[in-house]
């Protein structure tokens, strides 16, 4: 059984990671951290969290903590990582891995070093359905355009820092992201560039699909 610790209990775990871990064989949430101190111990009572933290760095130091899931905001994941690696715990780290190259160099770099595994919940290449479309790939020879859509009510969502291109990095880190890496994987290829326009109504993203 791996035991979790989950750095940056919000709205995420709350939707997705509790609901996943209730069904989980495997492994555990054992320990939370969150900034608001009261709201983490509602969440570890609601959830039957038994180790609730004043710090990300008390949980990643922590025994009974066997790997780290990494859920704050995208600006704090580098330091989160690296504090999880220095306590030689393995991480999990939800996407955007960072807000730039350079971060995530820093991060693999550092996780090579502990000799910890290290990850990105790029969660679609899971989905048996891109497996198959990969599969077809092969015979349709190379691929002159591939497009990639996600929608949803961004504007409206709860965790309104994600539309903020200095803590989460804008529209391409939230969902982008599943788009760019889901064509990576489809097509066995990466990306060039891409180019990426906001529509003034605030309404509705476009962006040119990137180029491989």
């Amino acid at each position: 059984m791996i035991r979790y610790g989950i750095v940056g209990f919000g709205l995420h775990a709350v939707r997705r990671m509790m609901p996943a871990f209730a069904e989980a064989k495997k492994s555990q949430a054992v320990a939370l951290w969150r900034r608001n101190r009261e709201k983490a111990r509602e969440n570890a009572r609601e959830y039957n969290i038994p180790l609730v933290f004043g710090s990300a760095e008390e949980l990643c130091a922590h025994p009974d903590v066997d790997a780290v899931f990494v859920t704050t905001p995208n600006v704090c994941h580098l330091n989160d990582v690296l504090t999880a690696v220095k306590h030689g715990k393995h991480v999990l780290c939800e996407k955007p891995l960072a807000m730039n190259a350079d971060e995530c160099g820093q991060m693999v770099k550092a996780a090579k070093a502990a000799g910890v595994r290290f990850g990105v919940a790029q969660v679609f290449r899971f989905c048996h359905s891109l497996d198959y479309i990969r599969e077809q790939t092969t015979a349709l020879g190379r691929i002159a355009l591939a497009r990639a859509d996600f929608s949803y009510p961004g504007w409206s969502h709860p965790r309104t820092w994600l539309n903020n291109r200095q803590i989460g990095g804008g529209i391409i880190a939230d969902v982008g992201v599943h788009c760019i890496d889901t064509l990576r994987y489809i097509l066995r290829d990466e990306v060039v560039r891409y180019r990426h326009r906001l529509c003034e109504t605030r309404s509705l993203a476009t962006w040119t699909p990137p180029v491989f």
